[in-house]
């Protein structure tokens, strides 16, 4: 039974890059009963850690930084002019409201300002305001009105969204999928393992920093020093009108053959297939010729680390209004928590061989 109640609070609370503890705090509340440790990497990625009976380490990891903004100057109108953070389209900021947090905690919020049509050419109209030229209008009239509420410049901009069940009620849209629904896959793989004994330790990791180079990936990379990492993300799903391609929403687990960062190490995607079809868990094989995951740095930690990317399909990904399937979900928490309580030495050396 997928718990709804977690995934929107997983994905509503504030993290972009940089500013992911309020995040980090939430997932530790829902993993230290499940857990044997918790630990962090000094930027700031949230490691939970339980033990097994042998030598094998098992690394899970879902980036749980969002995408959003950072406060780059303030004109003397009181607007206020932006620093992306992460990938952005124009097309998805005119009147999308955000919310500013202060250094003392204080929250804004503010709407992404435009021009009125009246006066403008057709071909002005047609032109998309890039984000570093967009601006937010918290309704101050001057510069003093936005000091005296405390903001500043590196302040984090982060987007406003709402929890929302669609009309196929296994659709959920909210904000911060990428990759908050990575981090809720490790909670759920925790809570299935909660009393289990398992062969591998498992480590499960929230990664800071994902949407701005893969930075927490790198460091719990070699904090952790793993025998095998999975990343956990989202992938695009390719059912929208004029898309072509085999990865759709509902259909179950996406499997990465390859994407930008990294190929999947080829046997251990044949166990994570073998299991899919041994349990009857719905999968799809996902291929991406550019972006890349944790995955990317996660594979090249120290003479080299299995490793894969098990994707969720997402309508909209980079907007905060994304969509997902939670059969998607489910099917991604049962083939990880089935994974890691058949692993053992002997299936490990199988996974081994395929390269060797």
């Amino acid at each position: 039974m997928v718990d709804l109640e977690m995934l929107k609070s997983m994905s509503l609370v504030n993290g972009i890059s940089g500013f992911e503890k309020q995040a980090t705090r939430l997932m530790k509340s829902y993993i230290q009963d499940c857990v044997d440790d918790v630990q962090y990497d000094r930027l700031g990625s949230l490691i939970g850690v339980k033990k097994g009976t042998g030598q094998l380490k098992v690394l899970l990891t879902g980036h749980i930084d969002e995408i959003g903004f950072i406060v780059k100057d303030i004109d003397d109108g009181g607007f206020i002019k932006v620093q992306p953070v992460g990938g952005w389209m124009g097309q998805n900021l005119p009147s999308s409201l955000m919310m500013i947090t202060t250094r003392e905690g204080k929250e804004i919020k503010g709407v992404f300002g435009s021009l009125a049509p009246h006066g403008k050419s057709l071909e002005e109209r047609k032109k998309v305001v890039e984000p570093k030229d967009s601006f937010i209008d918290i309704g101050a009239l001057n510069k003093e009105d936005v000091l005296a509420l405390g903001i500043k410049k590196g302040d984090p901009i982060t987007p406003v969204s709402e929890f929302t069940v669609m009309a196929n009620q296994k659709c959920l849209m909210s904000k911060a999928w990428d990759d908050r629904i990575g981090a809720c896959v490790i909670i759920d793989v925790f809570r299935n393992l909660k009393g289990k004994e398992i062969y591998p330790t498992l480590y499960g990791a929230g990664t800071v920093q994902e949407e701005v180079g893969l930075r927490g990936a790198k460091t719990v990379g070699q904090m952790v020093q793993p025998d095998i990492a999975l990343a956990i993300d989202v992938t695009f799903s390719q059912d929208l009108p004029g898309e072509k391609g085999d990865v759709k929403l509902g259909t179950g687990v996406a499997l990465s053959v390859m994407d930008g960062s990294v190929i999947a190490h080829t046997g251990l995607l044949k166990t994570i297939e073998s299991i899919c079809e041994k349990y009857h868990i719905p999968y799809q094989l996902d291929m991406l010729s550019a972006g890349g995951t944790d995955s990317g740095e996660l594979s090249k930690v120290n003479a080299g680390v299995v490793n894969m990317t098990l994707s969720i399909p997402s309508r909209y990904m980079h907007s905060h209004r994304t969509m997902i399937h939670m059969d998607d979900y489910q099917a991604t928490v049962d083939v990880l928590t089935h994974f890691i309580e058949e692993l053992d030495e002997s299936v490990f050396d199988s996974i081994i061989e395929d390269k060797q």
